[in-house]
């Protein structure tokens, strides 16, 4: 994958498409003044409680709550992840999807590859101060071990997870710094 899509151009893109013409390609609209109506295609009814707003390009379902954009819509009807719905959406409409530049190939998760060990050292480490403080506070603060006795955490299964966490986090450092 190339990197992200710029939220500029998701707006533009929702900006830029025709709400009507879009669920019109796929449900039998009526227009009824300055909307459209339809028997919604997300659940089973026999009188149309699905209204598509041309200005406000926004639909939305008084049965089952059903609402959104052209986008949302097409990830919804279709089953489309996001990525590939804007890019149904951009192509019905003649623009090719721009991506944020990622850095050198492979230099980070949302590139597509795995992120370097220098990258994630210190989040690593981050989590490990957090735990720490957490679990200092649940030792030492009274209204959090009150708290944990109320949900029915006990002082043996708190000492595991942290004990399980610490083991984790110990892990990645090591696979970090590998």
């Amino acid at each position: 994958m190339a990197g992200r899509i710029p939220q500029a151009f998701i707006d533009e893109l929702i900006a830029r498409a025709d709400i009507v013409d879009v669920i019109g390609s796929r449900v039998p609209l009526k227009r009824a003044g300055r909307e459209y109506k339809a028997c919604c295609p997300f659940h089973d009814e026999k009188t149309p409680s699905f209204w598509v707003s041309p200005d406000k390009q926004f639909y939305h379902c008084f049965g089952c709550g059903a609402h959104g954009t052209a986008l949302g819509f097409l990830m919804e009807y279709d089953r489309l992840p996001f990525p590939e719905a804007v890019e149904d959406l951009a192509n019905r409409l003649g623009l090719s999807v721009p991506h944020e530049a990622t850095g050198t190939p492979g230099s980070s998760p949302a590139g597509g590859g795995a992120a370097s060990p220098n990258d994630t050292a210190p989040l690593y480490e981050l989590l490990a101060k957090v735990t720490d403080f957490y679990c200092s506070a649940l030792q030492r603060g009274e209204r959090a071990q009150a708290y944990a006795a109320q949900r029915g955490l006990h002082h043996q299964a708190i000492d595991a997870q942290v004990a399980l966490v610490d083991a984790r986090l110990e892990a990645n450092r090591k696979k970090a710094a590998a």
